[in-house]
């Protein structure tokens, strides 16, 4: 990049062959536009767009979640952008450039060191059921950290968040699907916060089983 102030440049506008003219503080700077561009669709690049699509397309219906399981980013980032990044794991890409996302590697949750709640799912009819262990307070954990699990329907690319109990608690949640829902089509999510929100838990992927 170059900074002129003549009268040759003064006369010209945008750009010119391969120079581009912008005006700061009455100063005309110069940029220099390269005429040969490296080829934009290598097999590496296509793979991490294509990687990237996926996840930005499970990413929005997810978008509720992110903002609580990843309350920690950089300045001028969201929960939606902790949660595109942690989950390009989960997206491998065939030789046609097709990004597939396994959904048993998704995470709601960023890993900030919480510990992990013990939580188990069956799902009969329309009727979710959550059990879940109570745990004891530690360095890691305190008993009114707030456990939370997430319903995804796969394929209707739909998220339910429900909000079960505090970690020192023992008991059952219910959920009712959504009418349109198939059960066969459920994955389920948990994680915990604390109180504040700032902190979370990794996730947990459950197992859901069938209670008919």
């Amino acid at each position: 990049m170059a900074i002129h102030d003549s009268v040759l440049l003064g006369a010209m506008s945008q750009s010119v062959d391969n120079l581009t003219m912008c005006v700061c503080r009455k100063l005309r700077i110069v940029r220099h536009k390269p005429k040969h561009v490296t080829n934009p669709r290598t097999d590496k690049q296509r793979t991490q767009r294509a990687k990237m699509k996926a996840v930005i397309e499970v990413a929005r219906a997810f978008a509720p979640v992110a903002k609580i399981g990843f309350p920690a980013q950089p300045a001028g980032q969201t929960g939606y952008n902790g949660f595109v990044s942690a989950n390009l794991q989960a997206v491998t890409v065939d030789e046609k450039f097709e990004g597939i996302v396994d959904y048993t590697q998704l995470v709601c949750s960023g890993d900030m060191k919480l510990r992990t709640p013990k939580v188990t799912v069956t799902i009969a009819g329309k009727v979710v059921s959550f059990t879940q262990e109570s745990q004891d307070a530690s360095s890691h954990a305190s008993l009114d950290d707030q456990v939370y699990a997430v319903l995804y329907e796969k394929a209707l690319d739909e998220v339910e968040l429900v909000k079960l109990r505090e970690r020192g608690e023992s008991g059952s949640t219910s959920f009712t699907l959504p009418e349109e829902w198939t059960a066969a089509e459920v994955m389920a999510y948990s994680f915990a916060t604390t109180v504040a929100g700032r902190k979370t838990s990794k996730t947990l992927v459950l197992t859901v089983e069938s209670g008919e």
